[in-house]
């Protein structure tokens, strides 16, 4: 049906030095980072939806310190220096005519990458490690939902672009209406932006009662989705439990948490429906 979701686990994936070429607010929350450097001629693209990981300065600092060497999988660094931080990104597009790697960034209220980003300017230096993951979507579908929030929508715009020409449904939720914007390559009429304000909804309540009011076929088909953890679980245990969905059919990411900051990525929302195992 689909590539394995996951990578080797022990191997490290390939790490790139790169600077920022540019730094465009499509938004008032989502930057677009075009990042650039020699060393991204060895870059290899994933799958849709794949993701990678910036390993970001720490607040002061304008450029990624380098570890002296690495002992295993940890890397050790100079007495004094503060190490870096790493977070989760999808890389949106790669040119490998100009070695550039464009990723959006959102304004996640106030975490460490959210004022790393704030802070960030051209010549700024930075490390890249991955890709990994991401989906194959199979083919046979006769419909596809696409769900995401603003974390999850460079993701989902990848996955929309792979799909065959079917029914397809792309709900896409953002803070209000500032937040919505052109997307290159997916069709005028895609997707149905959701908004939280001004009614001050919680992140996800919108996305899952659209869900919920959703018609879907009784035919084959396949649902993407990656929002907040907590309103994924409740929106796959929905269409497991009360519409009678296989998880077979679904490709779920809790790509962060209300109230847990640093939530792991590997968060798949799997063991929530009886009998339901992980995909292989």
């Amino acid at each position: 049906m689909s590539k394995p979701l996951h990578s080797a686990p022990h191997r490290l994936p390939p790490r790139y030095q790169v600077s920022i070429r540019r730094l465009e607010w499509l938004t008032p929350r989502v930057a677009n980072l075009v990042l650039h450097g020699p060393e991204l001629s060895g870059y290899e693209p994933a799958d849709a939806g794949s993701h990678i990981k910036l390993i970001l300065p720490p607040p002061g600092v304008a450029d990624t310190p380098q570890p002296l060497r690495r002992e295993g999988r940890r890397p050790v660094f100079a007495e004094g220096v503060t190490p870096p931080f790493l977070r989760t990104y999808t890389p949106l597009r790669y040119n490998p005519e100009t070695l550039e790697l464009e990723v959006e960034m959102l304004l996640h209220g106030d975490s460490p990458a959210s004022n790393w980003l704030r802070s960030a300017r051209p010549g700024h230096r930075i490390t890249v490690a991955g890709p990994r993951g991401g989906w194959d979507p199979p083919q046979d579908g006769d419909w596809y939902i696409v769900i995401a929030d603003d974390t999850g929508i460079p993701a989902a715009v990848q996955v929309l672009q792979t799909l065959p020409d079917r029914q397809i449904t792309a709900l896409f939720e953002v803070s209000d209406e500032q937040e919505r914007r052109p997307l290159p390559g997916i069709p005028d009429l895609l997707p149905e932006w959701l908004f939280r304000e001004p009614e001050g909804l919680t992140a996800g309540a919108p996305l899952e009662q659209a869900v919920r009011q959703a018609r879907i076929p009784a035919s084959r088909g396949y649902v993407w989705m990656a929002l907040e953890a907590g309103a994924m679980r409740r929106i796959r245990r929905h269409l497991i439990e009360d519409r009678g969905l296989h998880s077979e059919q679904m490709v779920t990411r809790g790509y962060w948490k209300l109230g847990t900051p640093d939530h792991p990525d590997g968060d798949y929302g799997y063991g929530i429906g009886m009998g339901e195992n992980r995909p292989r």
